[in-house]
């Protein structure tokens, strides 16, 4: 089922098990804001577009910070 699962979704499934999640994260919202940005970049990259370095640079800057907060 987790193949089916959007960006904008995994915030959702974060809340409603916050228990699993609280001594990892930041709080909700922090993800929900990570899975915001990447999940726009991916609507771009889906749908035939390009993104730019500022963009690309955005994404991994993100992802640093998760990996910081929550590990690999």
């Amino acid at each position: 089922m987790i193949n089916y699962v959007e960006f904008g979704d995994l915030a959702s499934i974060m809340s409603q098990n916050i228990e699993l999640f609280e001594d990892h994260i930041v709080s909700i919202e922090w993800a929900r804001q990570i899975f915001n940005t990447l999940e726009r970049s991916r609507n771009v990259i889906m749908h035939s577009g390009e993104l730019g370095k500022r963009d690309i640079e955005r994404i991994g800057i993100h992802i640093r910070d998760w990996i910081n907060q929550v590990g690999a």
